[in-house]
């Protein structure tokens, strides 16, 4: 009876587990995935360029940068707990982003936001390591790219009736508050080898292949309306068209977890990404760049998943250091490679800028063959 009891209770804590780790991805897909839309519209609203206000996306790297220096001191308040402040967190900012286009204002949202999803990225790690890791990240982070695809909807909604689409933030609240009153959780014991030091090779080559993924992830997520856009679409129909990289990534991610663990998995999603980086570049019409950007997310939504899953797998190395190493990388992504195509935006155009991912898809490909 005894050993009914605990399994009962196991399954219950596993529950909450999955309940509050899904919460905050859902909320976290749904702000991020806004980032695209709202630079855009931002930048109509104000009469500024792309290139001037892209720091307002931004912030997400900046706070995964903060949180990979202090990650394996916040997580011993326990990764549950840091779960649900972030999300408290992303709540207030998210509220004061939809409510004003005023810089000074915004730019304080942006980075709540930012550093709240970052203690998201953060956190999830440490609470889905151990055995098929992999495939819990790429069920979580499905549910986040399957909430993803409702923001550009939503922008382009309320942009079609002549709304600001950054009222389309508030759509992550509800959601970010059920996780905030769900009971704090925890995930399995910290498995640090004992007496062995830090696999600095194994971690330093994860950390890399991070960078690389989620940077040409990220070129696709905050740049693809604004490549619409350039096709002649309005503000609305480019926002509702960019959906189609939500499609493409919550597609991916549900599905990914049946590939994951295959040996041609990578090679697979690195060639589907160079197929539709090339078809954003060739396309002329905004139909042939969406089926470009759609075919380009197929490709890229296994490839975190797999990416972090074998970064928390490294033999040694503690849930806080992966989670702290996972989140520099990312954050060193988010703040590198949008950045670098909006440059190339004002310097040979946002078409040709657009061809960026490919020789980060070659560096990656010939890391990836490295045990």
């Amino acid at each position: 009876m005894a050993v009914d009891v605990q399994t009962r209770e196991e399954r219950a804590a596993s529950r909450d587990l999955s309940r509050v780790v899904a919460f905050a991805q859902i909320g976290l897909g749904l702000l991020v995935c806004s980032y695209g839309p709202y630079l855009a519209g931002i930048s109509a609203e104000l009469d500024r360029s792309r290139g001037e206000l892209v720091w307002l996306t931004m912030t997400f790297g900046a706070g995964l940068v903060l949180a990979a220096a202090t990650g394996p001191a916040v997580l011993r308040a326990g990764a549950g707990l840091v779960m649900r402040l972030a999300c408290a967190v992303i709540a207030v900012g998210a509220c004061v982003m939809a409510a004003t286009p005023q810089l000074a204002l915004a730019g304080t949202g942006s980075v709540l936001v930012g550093l709240g999803c970052a203690a998201i990225a953060l956190a999830t790690p440490s609470l889905l390591r151990g055995p098929g890791a992999a495939k819990r990240i790429a069920v979580m982070v499905g549910l986040s790219s399957a909430a993803g695809v409702c923001a550009p909807l939503a922008f382009g909604a309320l942009e079609s009736v002549d709304v600001p689409g950054r009222w389309a933030l508030l759509s992550a609240v509800p959601v970010l508050l059920a996780a905030v009153a769900h009971r704090t959780v925890h995930g399995p014991p910290d498995d640090t080898a004992a007496g062995g030091g830090m696999p600095v090779g194994p971690a330093s080559l994860a950390w890399t292949r991070i960078v690389l993924c989620v940077g040409i992830e990220f070129c696709f997520s905050i740049w693809s309306v604004a490549r619409l856009v350039d096709t002649g679409v309005t503000l609305g129909t480019a926002s509702a068209l960019g959906a189609g990289f939500g499609i493409g990534m919550a597609v991916g991610r549900l599905v990914g977890p049946r590939f994951v663990d295959r040996p041609w998995a990578v090679h697979a999603a690195l060639a589907t990404i160079a197929v539709g980086t090339l078809v954003v570049y060739l396309g002329q019409d905004p139909v042939t760049v969406t089926a470009g950007i759609a075919v380009a997310s197929l490709g890229i939504a296994p490839l975190y998943p797999i990416m972090l899953g074998r970064l928390v797998g490294i033999p040694g190395l503690s849930g806080r250091h992966s989670a702290s190493i996972g989140s520099l990388a990312s954050g060193t992504a988010i703040l590198s490679a949008p950045a670098a195509l909006g440059w190339l935006d004002g310097q040979i155009g946002l078409r040709e800028a657009f061809l960026l991912p490919i020789p980060l898809l070659v560096v990656l490909l010939v890391l990836s063959r490295r045990a």
